[in-house]
């Protein structure tokens, strides 16, 4: 009889009990373990190729923070995408360009777990491989 009971307990705790994972990841030509920093704030979509388009210092780290330098616009492309999600969510952003089309999209994907109230807003700053400064830019925001 312990054991029936048992198992009913593991199996309604396994079936019952919906894990939500708020990690972040990353996807397309966004360049893993960099982070970008904009001396002072600048919010919205924001399409970076070199350092004249934007009246701000951008730094990035490759060090997990530690050392941040100016972004090379030679070798690479910011861009940004305003979200505002519970405060406790993971990020996908993905940024895919189409070089057929000209075109530059990035997307970022929100898993938001129901484990508080209060929301918080970010800017989502990513460095990305070098894209052309003539290509079309678009932004979406994926909520799961």
């Amino acid at each position: 009889m312990k054991k029936l009971i048992f198992i009913s307990l593991l199996i309604f705790s396994i079936t019952s009990c919906k894990k939500c994972d708020p990690t972040n990841a990353i996807g397309g030509i966004v360049i893993e373990d960099a982070i970008v920093r904009v001396i002072g704030y600048e919010e919205g979509e924001n399409f970076i190729t070199e350092s004249t388009d934007f009246d701000k210092l951008i730094e990035v780290s490759f060090d997990g923070g530690i050392n941040y330098k100016p972004v090379d616009f030679s070798k690479y492309s910011v861009m940004s995408l305003q979200t505002t999600a519970s405060c406790s969510s993971g990020y996908y952003r993905a940024v895919v360009a189409n070089k057929s089309q000209q075109t530059v999209n990035y997307t970022v994907t929100i898993t938001e777990c129901p484990t508080c109230q209060n929301t918080s807003t970010i800017n989502n700053w990513v460095l990305t491989k070098i894209v052309p400064n003539f290509y079309v830019e678009s932004y979406n925001i994926v909520r799961q």
